[in-house]
């Protein structure tokens, strides 16, 4: 197998095994509870509603500063993402409380952890990282995520300090297969698209993505990547574990 210098992991479904469920009427009610205690009166199917519409609204607005920040008018709706630090923000504005920073990075971490049934590394994976790590690569994350859910798990998880550098979707507004994103992480970090390897476990987000990049991949099939990629582009390899992408 060839090897790369620079290695561009996904993370869920790819690095981190993980299952939520944002349609458990305990996650509602529980979050409708907490916005009460601050002052936003809310019921369970009032704020799921509301959430849900906000969520659509942002998105229309995050695709049309994506446009506008590209200056790409063909960016499609999937091509653009939104901060959820917003959507909460709303969400309290609606019932008259102003939230800052903190309270809303809190607030999305209790509905993060409500909404979550489990997470955890997959097998191999810190080894992995330790290998790429004693093999002198650069290790990077390109990551479809809400950082103020994302960073904290990485965290928990021990993984955090392994990268060289990440970007979130959130921060970025486009996301993955979205030609933007790719060239994001790959301007800020000086990477060369010969250097490079992109290995997930989502065929349109990353496979198809690194290959409208123009860059090689790595396909690992696990739980969370829907129905299995059974052909793949030329520059792709397919990998029976996470493990095997190096070493």
């Amino acid at each position: 197998m060839r090897e790369y210098k620079n290695y561009i992991f996904d993370l869920y479904g790819t690095l981190v095994d993980i299952r939520t469920n944002e349609n458990k009427i305990s996650l509602w009610k529980n979050m409708a509870q907490i916005f009460s205690m601050m002052g936003a009166f809310y019921t369970g199917t009032e704020l799921k509603g509301k959430y849900k519409a906000l969520v659509q609204e942002e998105g229309l607005q995050s695709l049309q500063k994506a446009r506008e920040k590209f200056q790409e008018g063909h960016l499609a709706r999937e091509d653009a993402e939104i901060c959820l630090e917003n959507v909460f923000q709303r969400l309290l504005a609606e019932k008259g409380v102003c939230a800052g920073e903190q309270c809303l990075s809190q607030t999305g971490l209790v509905f993060r952890s409500l909404s979550l049934e489990y997470i955890r590394l997959f097998e191999g994976v810190p080894e992995l990282l330790a290998r790429l790590r004693e093999g002198g690569k650069r290790i990077y994350l390109l990551s479809n995520a809400q950082r103020m859910f994302t960073q904290p798990e990485m965290k928990m998880l021990g993984i955090y300090g392994c990268f060289d550098g990440i970007l979130y979707s959130s921060d970025e507004g486009v996301k993955k297969p979205c030609f933007y994103f790719y060239d994001a992480l790959f301007k800020r970090f000086g990477l060369l698209k010969e250097e490079s390897v992109m290995i997930g476990n989502e065929y349109q987000a990353d496979i198809l993505g690194a290959e409208g990049y123009g860059i090689d991949s790595m396909y690992v099939f696990t739980a969370q990547s829907g129905r299995e990629a059974l052909e793949l582009p030329r520059r792709c390899q397919r990998l029976g574990q996470i493990g095997n992408c190096y070493g």
